[in-house]
This record gives structure tokens, sequence and C-alpha cells, in this order.
């Protein structure tokens, strides 16, 4: 049994883009069939519930990690569910928990997460991983963001080394699978 420990950020939006959809129910099958556990904000809402969903339907653990304003909005996919006291919590139990993470599109929220996320493993020096999801390149003026900040010097270069840009769910399974096999 495998226990990679993956975290899935992403929007909780309804009417998305149904490629969108699509990718979320990807990921979620590919996460489910290699037997890991998938670790994200909890709620039955948006991608977010079209992961948790598929993960579980393809066979693997769902654990919701969710602040308590909104345990009443729980997705019943979740094997096991944290309550945190607020969304800063929720961010630090999923870092804590979480061996790699999935960026897929997001708002604010997401942006949030990476960033604390991506903060959290350079300051602590881990070499944990950080696929964003680049799908319609809805991410390209953040990794254009990403270069500018190193051409004036504002990330080193290896900063970037722990983050893996994805067009696709298929690439971005092939990151995962060599990810595994270097464990």
């Amino acid at each position: 049994m495998n226990t990679l420990r993956i975290a899935v950020y992403c929007s909780a939006r309804e009417g998305l883009p149904e490629s969108w959809k699509e990718s979320a129910r990807r990921v979620g099958q590919m996460i489910g069939s290699k037997g890991a556990t998938l670790v994200y904000g909890g709620v039955d809402a948006g991608l977010m519930s079209i992961v948790a969903n598929n993960v579980k339907v393809a066979g693997g653990r769902v654990v919701g990690i969710i602040p308590a304003r909104l345990r009443n909005r729980y997705c019943p996919a979740n094997d096991i569910q944290l309550s945190t006291g607020s969304l800063h919590e929720r961010k630090r139990v999923m870092d804590i928990m979480s061996d790699l993470f999935i960026v897929l599109p997001g708002g604010y929220g997401t942006l949030d997460e990476l960033a604390t996320t991506f903060s959290y493993l350079n300051f602590t020096h881990q070499k944990r991983p950080v696929i964003l999801l680049n799908l319609d390149g809805v991410y390209d003026p953040l990794i254009a963001q990403f270069e500018v900040m190193k051409s004036y010097g504002l990330l080193d270069a290896h900063t970037l080394d722990i983050l893996h840009i994805s067009p696709d769910v298929d690439h971005l399974a092939g990151i995962i699978d060599r990810i595994i096999e270097s464990r």
C-alpha cells in the first residue's frame, strides 16, 4: 500500500469550465488508483469535492481539513475529517501532513495556499514537490511573476526547484510516477 499523502489545493466554486472539472476527476482517479491519501480542504463544493469523490471511488483515502466554521459543509467522501480553528491552522496542518502538493485552478484562497506552502517548504529547506497544474494557462501570469522575481534577485534560482509546472493531467501523472519511484 502506498502511503503517499497528496495535498490538493483548488477552487470550491461552482460553474467552472467543464474541462477543469474533467481534469479534477482525472486527478482524483489518479490519486486513488495509486493507493495514495488525499489531503484537502474538506468541503463539498467545486473542484474540491470532484477530486475527493474520485479519490474515494478509485480506492484512495480522503482526509478533509476543515475550519470549524465550515464544518457543516464537509464532503461525504472524507474518511477522516479534522477540524481546525482557522484557515491559517488548516494550511499548517495540510503542510505538515502532505508529501507533495498539487495546485489546480483556484482563486485567492488557492493562491494563498500555494504561497504559504511554497514559503514554508523553502524556509524549512524541505524538498517536497509542488506541482502547478496550469490548465488553459490560468497560472501563466504567476509563472511569469516568479521569473520576474528571479531576474531581480528576489528569488534564488534554486528556490523554484521544488516547483513543477504541468500543462495537463497526463504530464502531472508522469511527475507523480517519478516521485513515487524515487521514494
